[in-house]
């Protein structure tokens, strides 16, 4: 994450930036040390983590070759429960750890209030429609007929489209679209290294560029995957009489799949 920041990413406040260009140096610093073995900072941190990965893997092949009359089979085949469970539960949190930091980022990096029209965003908080607010991904894009530089981001909530421009060595970013509810939007397959993201609430379809076919894909699958759960819990919660973000009505799953082959978001508006 502190690499990330350093070459892909804008820290706007002059303290953050020398407190994180002196982390850098001591970091540089200590892997040069060689007590450590050439070893990064990463790998360190990874090592307890990818121990406990490993106990259920060794409880499973013990426990393989334990024969079930022997008086340490029951003990194996507990301990095996007890380590998968941890894992998960480890993998879990590093996860949700892993999940805070990337919205810790994106929070201190783009300048939200300027972005939403002077609305404040945290970042990380619990979401009514999907519970906590989770990060899928962000990258340039392109405006497919211009080419003008866009940078998107998405969470499992909505998705927010920004003009970006780089002036004097540093990225600025400007609104280009209102942020787009999850449930309310559709991409279509692309087509070599461009595709189509529909917004259902006004009907706009915007033809954007990746830098590459696979990021297009790429992009495609994670929208779909966010957007088709974030319209099912919504579908669930009107069909449980729960009204969220004053949401009264969502486009039908028939209408959702003509326009993912092509008709047109408003000749389709029909609502239930």
């Amino acid at each position: 994450l502190v690499r990330e920041s350093s070459s892909r990413l804008n820290l706007r406040n002059d303290a953050t930036r020398d407190a994180h260009q002196k982390l850098l140096l001591t970091l540089e610093q200590a892997e040069k040390d060689p007590r450590v073995r050439r070893l990064r900072l990463e790998s360190f941190l990874l090592a307890p983590v990818q121990r406990v990965m490993r106990y259920p893997l060794l409880l499973e092949a013990l426990l393989k070759y334990t024969p079930e009359d022997h008086p340490d089979h029951d003990d194996v085949a507990l301990a095996l429960s007890i380590s998968g469970s941890v894992a998960t539960e480890v993998d879990r949190k590093s996860e949700e750890l892993m999940n805070r930091q990337r919205l810790a980022e994106l929070q201190s990096t783009f300048d939200w209030a300027h972005l939403l029209g002077g609305v404040q965003l945290k970042l990380d908080t619990f979401t009514k429609l999907v519970g906590q607010r989770k990060f899928v991904r962000k990258g340039p894009l392109r405006k497919a007929s211009s080419g003008k530089h866009l940078y998107a981001i998405l969470f499992n909530d909505f998705m927010m489209i920004t003009v970006s421009d780089r002036r004097g060595g540093v990225w600025c970013y400007e609104p280009y679209r209102l942020p787009i509810q999850t449930y309310d939007m559709l991409a279509r397959d692309p087509v070599k290294d461009q595709f189509e993201l529909v917004n259902l609430k006004n009907g706009e379809v915007l033809q954007l560029r990746a830098d590459t076919a696979a990021e297009a894909s790429d992009w495609v699958k994670d929208i779909m995957k966010t957007a088709n759960y974030c319209y099912e819990v919504m579908c669930e919660a009107l069909r449980s009489g729960i009204q969220v973000s004053k949401v009264k009505s969502v486009i039908s799953p028939e209408a959702r799949n003509k326009i993912l082959q092509g008709s047109k978001p408003t000749s389709i508006g029909k609502r239930h």
